[in-house]
């Protein structure tokens, strides 16, 4: 069975390393609303690793509901395999991570998702220790250049302080 970390904060992490080879298992974790997501808020998912065998085992994260119109990554292709991406809710201030693996014994090392919350706002308050994205988009300064696409749009990766 996979292990899963979550991390309370503005942020949490979910992984599976060392993924186990009999795994036949579904793991949801359902409606993790992160603390302080507010209705205007949205959620900010980070694929930052992802080792994941095809054919059977994927990776779905929905947007506030567990159902296909809400899929964030519905190319098959951001399921399995190898990829980093970023992802954002934009309509609820609930993310829905669910893994699902088969028994077919093709393994990969599993995947690290980091998450946190990101709002749209007018400006951002560096009072408040906000960072403001040329997507209009707040994060907090916190992710700000990291090695992490926090905005969507690598605006923090061009603008560092």
């Amino acid at each position: 069975m996979p292990t899963i970390v979550l991390m309370r904060a503005a942020s949490s992490t979910f992984s599976s390393p060392n993924m186990d080879k009999q795994c036949n298992k579904t793991i949801s974790l359902n409606g993790d609303t992160l603390p302080g997501a507010t209705v205007s808020q949205r959620i900010i998912i980070v694929i930052d690793k992802m080792d994941i065998a095809c054919n059977g085992d994927k990776l779905l994260i929905y947007d506030g509901k567990q159902e296909q119109a809400s899929l964030l990554n519905q190319d098959e292709t951001t399921q399995c395999g190898t990829k980093k991406y970023y992802l954002r809710t934009s309509r609820s201030n609930t993310v829905i991570i669910e893994f699902v693996s088969n028994n077919d014994g093709k393994v990969g090392s599993g995947f690290i998702i980091n998450v946190a919350v990101n709002f749209p706002v007018p400006t951002c308050s560096r009072l408040d220790n906000l960072y403001k994205c040329r997507n209009n988009y707040c994060i907090s300064n916190i992710f700000n250049c990291d090695d992490r696409n926090w905005c969507g749009d690598d605006t923090q990766l061009y603008v560092c302080r």
